[in-house]
């Protein structure tokens, strides 16, 4: 009886979730200005653009810039700074929602207010979505942690 529900839920799957129309193409621009947490709380600002598709049937490349800054008590009061670049594979699996994962590489630096300084190189995969509310405006959440362990906000479509 288990084995027979197993191959229930299985072929009901396979046979609702297929990949829909995508919501990122090639040379759509995007913008996402969000919040971030970590140890700290990063103001976030990304931009992507899609540079290929029709990846793995329906998917985009997109590659893009990244950048952020906070302040958080982590070992003492510090502010932290982050910028560098990012490259994302999208895939649509749901109507509307724009889903998607990348890796990101850049410099993170944290200015400690009593001690020393502490630059370091930032390499993070992140998986996100942005839910489309309307053509040019859509809600984003991401997980990783380069600017912050989840991150959200709006992403503007240009």
């Amino acid at each position: 009886m288990k084995r027979i529900i197993i191959l229930m839920a299985v072929l009901i799957g396979a046979t609702t979730l297929y990949a829909q129309e995508p919501v990122f193409n090639k040379g759509d621009k995007v913008v996402n200005l969000g919040i971030g947490l970590t140890s700290y709380i990063n103001g976030c600002l990304s931009f992507e653009m899609g540079i290929a598709d029709g990846i793995i049937d329906k998917g985009t490349i997109g590659a893009g810039i990244y950048a952020g800054a906070g302040y958080g008590y982590y070992w003492g009061s510090s502010a932290r700074f982050v910028g560098g670049v990012r490259g994302t594979f999208h895939y649509p699996l749901i109507e509307k929602f724009d889903t998607y994962l990348g890796l990101g590489a850049g410099l993170s630096y944290i200015y400690y207010f009593n001690s020393s300084d502490v630059p370091w190189v930032d390499i993070d995969g992140f998986i996100g979505g942005r839910y489309l509310f309307s053509e040019k405006m859509s809600f984003y959440v991401e997980m990783g942690a380069s600017l912050g362990y989840i991150n959200g906000g709006i992403s503007i479509w240009l």
